[in-house]
């Protein structure tokens, strides 16, 4: 197995209240991602006081990515998770490559595929999405507990200088919160590998992601475009 270091602790936060900026690259896909599973950016999103959602973005190496959404209305939650990914194509969108849609198919178990045409400047791809079939209780307040153990930082943490690669902007763990008129969203880096990491590797929210992935998986396999 790979593990290619990231840049900063995986606990370095990178804060902000919009898609601008430097968070631009991070919300590019994720928003596409998620007009194409029928919803809207989180930001734009109307949450009546005293109700709250938090969307748990998990993006690495290979597909699906994964996205966790959790509800609250006072003591009720409930939860969900998407698994999406982006087919990029040069001439037409009928020349997206498909292999990744008979990848996800054959690993989860999934809902019908929704697909939507992307761009973003010059990139242009198709957006999939599909909810997961989750088997057993989740744990949504366990979820919102970790991610509550985070408070959202001042400002932006400085990326440490090192040698190694650089990170993409839009991986790693990112965390949208949104109560009432009220939105904050926090980034973390994760630690990258290909397959599944070693649980500890990375935030304790990657480890709970991944093991609520794999309620959903049909069979163990690496989670990686072939």
């Amino acid at each position: 197995m790979l593990a290619i270091p990231t840049l900063g602790s995986a606990q370095g936060l990178v804060a902000s209240t919009a898609e601008t900026g430097s968070d631009a690259a991070i919300f590019e896909t994720k928003d596409a991602a998620v007009q194409t599973a029928g919803m809207t950016p989180l930001s734009r999103t109307p949450i009546k006081k005293g109700e709250r959602e938090v969307r748990i973005w998990y993006s690495g190496f290979g597909n699906p990515q994964y996205l966790v959404i959790i509800k609250q209305k006072g003591a009720t939650m409930t939860g969900r998770l998407l698994l999406w990914w982006d087919q990029y194509y040069l001439d037409t969108p009928e020349k997206a490559d498909k292999r990744v849609d008979n990848f996800v198919r054959a690993g989860f178990d999934c809902g019908p595929i929704s697909k939507r045409n992307s761009e973003y400047g010059e990139d242009r791809w198709i957006s999939s999405v599909c909810e997961a079939k989750l088997t057993g209780t989740p744990d949504w307040k366990a979820f919102l507990a970790e991610v509550e153990s985070h408070a959202l930082p001042g400002a932006p943490i400085a990326k440490v200088a090192s040698d190694e690669p650089a990170e993409p902007e839009n991986w790693g763990i990112t965390v949208e919160r949104k109560s009432g008129n009220t939105y904050g969203v926090s980034h973390y880096h994760t630690a990258l590998v290909i397959g599944t990491p070693e649980p500890g590797r990375g935030p304790k929210l990657q480890d709970m992601v991944n093991a609520l992935a794999s309620t959903a998986k049909r069979e163990s396999s690496f989670a990686q475009t072939r």
